[in-house]
C-alpha cells in the first residue's frame, strides 16, 4: 500500500528528473498536490518524529534520497521556540502538518547591516510554502524568499514537513548572527539516529 509519505517521495523524485519542469517553482509545484495530501492524511507520519529533542526544535528525517538529491523532514518547534534569522541556500516546499508556525521573511540590502524584514506571516495546519532562493528578492512577498526566523507563538507544539535539496549534512544553511553583524554556517547536525539540529558552526 502507498501510503501519503511514499507520494510525497515519489512526486519528488518525479519533479527531478522530468526535463520539462525548467524552475524550481514548476518543481515545487509540482510537488504541492502531494504535500497537500499528506497534510490531510490522518497520521501520515510516525509518532516519533513529532517529538521535540530535549525540549528543544529538531528536524526528525523521515526519507533520504538515495543518490543525495533531497530529503524529507518532520520539523517541531515546541511552543516559544524560533529559529533565529537564518538561509536556505537552495529549494525547499513547506507543509504545516500540526500547529502553525509565525515566519517573518527578509531581504537582501546591501545598505544596510544585514537582513532586512519584508513580511510576516501566521502559516497554519495545511498550508504550503516554499523556498526558492533562485527567485530572491523579488519573491519574498509572496512567502518563498530564503532569509527566514521561524517561532511558534503556541498554542502547543507545531509540526511541519519540509523537502528540502540535498541531504541533511549537506543543506546549505546560513544563520545571521546579529551580535557579530555577520553570517555564520548553520548546519544540521546528527544528534540521535535520524534526527538531526540545525547548530551554529564556532569554527
Amino acid at each position: 500500500m502507498t501510503t501519503p509519505l511514499d507520494a510525497l517521495v515519489a512526486s519528488v523524485e518525479s519533479s527531478l528528473t522530468d526535463r520539462t519542469l525548467r524552475t524550481d517553482r514548476e518543481r515545487a509545484d509540482r510537488i504541492r498536490p502531494a504535500m497537500e495530501s499528506l497534510l490531510r492524511a490522518g497520521e501520515p507520519i510516525p509518532a516519533w518524529a513529532e517529538e521535540p529533542y530535549e525540549g528543544g526544535a529538531v528536524g526528525n528525517l523521515l526519507h533520504a534520497d538515495a543518490g543525495g538529491r533531497f530529503h524529507v523532514l518532520a520539523v517541531v518547534f515546541p511552543e516559544g521556540t524560533s529559529s533565529g534569522v537564518h538561509h536556505h541556500g537552495c529549494w525547499g516546499v513547506i507543509g504545516y502538518l500540526r500547529g502553525g508556525d509565525e515566519e517573518t521573511r527578509y531581504r537582501e540590502d546591501s545598505a544596510a547591516a544585514g537582513p532586512v524584514e519584508a513580511s510576516r506571516h501566521v502559516w497554519h495546519q495545511g498550508d504550503v510554502t516554499y523556498l526558492l532562493p533562485e527567485e530572491g528578492a523579488a519573491s519574498v512577498a509572496e512567502g518563498s524568499g530564503c532569509w527566514h526566523r521561524v517561532r511558534n507563538p503556541g498554542p502547543g507544539t507545531g509540526v511541519s514537513v519540509h523537502v528540502l535539496c540535498r541531504t541533511p549534512a549537506n543543506h546549505p544553511h546560513v544563520y545571521w548572527d546579529r551580535e557579530q553583524g555577520a553570517r555564520v554556517d548553520f548546519p544540521f547536525v546528527e544528534v540521535a539516529p535520524d534526527r538531526w539540529v540545525a547548530q551554529v558552526s564556532t569554527t
